[in-house]
């Protein structure tokens, strides 16, 4: 039987606990401040939004390179030898990182690559529920385990709710005609990832409490989701109070268990301070 390894990159902000239990191996993504590059997770969001408060400066984000997957794959070849690797890859048209682990995986014969068409709690729900099916089947070959994902990844809906477009704004990824007009009519417009991009969604007009009680509503009215596959991710910055709120609220929509992950340096470099998302898996 062979051992399979599983490979994403830190933008998955996979919690620990799951990183831990299923081996699973991550790649990291970086961040630059200050002229100096960081990887993702060696600096926090506190740090990096307390530096944009008091500098301006917002940091830039880039995916994992080459040499980043190189060490990894031969760390993993050199720890268990004769090993499948599974890679299941950050969007692959928002960053190089996919484009980096084929350049990397040229050297090796075991590595087999799929993009998750995810970020963030997107791509490490799809990693989580591939760990559990390659546990509950560990005879079936590579090429089915791809297929599951390439499964999975069109069902997964993940819709986020920045609280602040100033990010997304100093980004580049919003004009400043539409900043100013989204802050003068009090609009918050919601960020879909579609078939891997990221895009603009509904626009809810009001207080960030309307804005995300309509989200939630509108979220399960869309879309069949699997209740038993609801995460949530944070951006630092998001109130206790509000935390509460939509936990409240999502109970009323079925969802039992409430796992609250928080978002790496990367993503909350483009989300910005206090923002919020839903992920799930359509039946």
């Amino acid at each position: 039987m062979k051992k399979y390894i599983l490979v994403t990159e830190s933008g998955s902000d996979l919690p620990k606990e799951y990183v831990e239990k299923y081996n699973i191996h991550v790649v990291p993504m970086h961040v630059t401040l200050d002229g100096k590059t960081y990887d993702d997770g060696e600096i926090s969001p506190k740090e990096l939004f307390s530096h944009y408060g008091k500098t301006g400066q917002l940091p830039k984000t880039s995916g994992s390179n080459p040499e980043d997957f190189i060490t990894m794959f031969d760390k993993i070849n050199q720890e268990y030898p004769g090993c499948e690797i599974i890679y299941i890859a950050y969007s692959s048209v928002t960053t190089v990182s996919y484009n980096s682990a084929k350049i990397a995986a040229e050297n090796y014969d075991n590595i087999h690559m799929v993009d998750s068409k995810n970020v963030s709690v997107g791509l490490g729900l799809i990693v989580v529920e591939t760990a559990k099916f390659v546990e509950n089947n560990p005879d079936k070959t590579p090429e089915e385990i791809v297929a599951f994902v390439e499964d999975l990844r069109e069902r997964v809906r993940f819709v986020f709710l920045p609280q602040t477009l100033v990010y997304l704004k100093e980004g580049g990824r919003i004009s400043n005609a539409s900043y100013i007009g989204a802050r003068l009519l009090k609009i918050y417009p919601t960020i879909d990832l579609q078939d891997g991009y990221l895009v603009a969604g509904k626009k809810y007009r009001g207080s960030f409490k309307i804005a995300y009680r309509r989200l939630v509503k509108d979220y399960f009215d869309r879309f069949n989701i699997d209740l038993d596959t609801v995460k949530f991710i944070q951006v630092e910055g998001l109130s206790e109070e509000h935390k509460e709120e939509i936990s409240h609220i999502v109970r009323d929509f079925g969802v039992k268990t409430l796992e609250w992950q928080s978002s790496g340096a990367v993503i909350s470099t483009h989300g910005g301070e206090g923002a919020f998302g839903i992920v799930g898996i359509e039946k």
